[in-house]
């Protein structure tokens, strides 16, 4: 439900991009200290100028760590629909520094943990506070973000939740155990770590042998691969492309000819698809030799 006020300069907080632009909607541009407005009645998350009453809310709707956070005055029609305001008239005050940012956690986080609100748990997470204590949180996200800054994870490499398990998987602790776990994207980010690959260059999990692929292990087992996109990625390493050349698959005999191996069976290819590709190849050739 959208509960409506209609409130003189309300203070608050707004996250753009590096560029400031809105990251939602139409990708507005702002610059600091113009008031703007919108036409029509403001309907939150459709119609009207967003900001958070507290930083830590903006975590709720915006990655605060990879954005540019303001402090701002809202004015006219402002609505409010869960942690978000939409308000008829804006203007950005000031660009608030990193530092504060950090400071302003470092205050405030003994509140922010307690939160009702799983994001804004993770917000306090995220700028690394709290964290002896939502390592126990009863949300897994929360959990993640705690094993995201590398804390914890003796303890969070045994969670019972497959996402936190990805979490210490990719901070590269634990793989002599991870290398088994039951979900194939935390093997899959095993074999990309370069770990276990002459294990999971069997495994059952297509996109597992894929990355042991991309790591350049076991093609010669991988070269014969029952899936399309492993062969392709074996293609991709330089391996194997006298064989693959005539492969089943058009995806894979075009990973052989971008690799420029072959066009002259390639460009008689029954995909056309491939031909393409092959006619592209020797046309950037051309290219290149009227260059030099």
């Amino acid at each position: 439900m959208h509960n409506a006020w209609m409130v003189k300069k309300m203070k608050g907080y707004k996250a753009l991009d590096k560029d400031m632009r809105a990251v939602y909607g139409n990708g507005m541009q702002f610059e600091l200290r113009n008031w703007y407005t919108v036409a029509g009645d403001v309907v939150p998350c459709e119609n009207g100028f967003h900001f958070c009453e507290k930083i830590e809310h903006l975590n709720c709707y915006y990655d605060i760590k990879d954005s540019r956070v303001f402090e701002v005055e809202a004015d006219g029609n402002i609505k409010r629909n869960g942690q978000k305001y939409a308000a008829e008239s804006i203007c950005l005050v000031r660009e608030l520094s990193k530092e504060e940012i950090r400071n302003y956690f470092q205050q405030n986080y003994q509140t922010m943990i307690g939160d009702e609100d799983w994001l804004v748990r993770c917000a306090a997470a995220e700028q690394g506070y709290g964290l002896d204590i939502l390592i126990s949180d009863k949300n897994w996200n929360v959990r993640a973000t705690v094993a995201k800054q590398g804390y914890g994870l003796d303890i969070l490499v045994y969670d019972d939740d497959s996402d936190v398990r990805l979490a210490v998987a990719k901070q590269g602790y634990g793989l002599d155990m991870l290398v088994y776990d039951k979900d194939w994207r935390i093997r899959k980010v095993v074999a990309k770590q370069g770990y276990g690959l002459d294990i999971l260059v069997y495994d059952d999990d297509s996109d597992v042998r894929y990355a042991v692929a991309e790591q350049g292990y076991g093609l010669d087992v991988l070269v014969h691969d029952e899936n399309w996109k492993v062969r392709a990625a074996v293609v991709e390493q330089g391996y194997g492309l006298d064989v693959l050349v005539h492969d089943e698959d058009w995806y894979v005999r075009g990973t052989v000819a971008r690799q420029g191996y072959g066009l002259d069976v390639l460009v008689h290819d029954q995909d056309y698809c491939v031909r393409e590709i092959v006619n592209e190849m020797e046309a950037g050739n051309k290219v290149g030799d009227v260059e030099q």
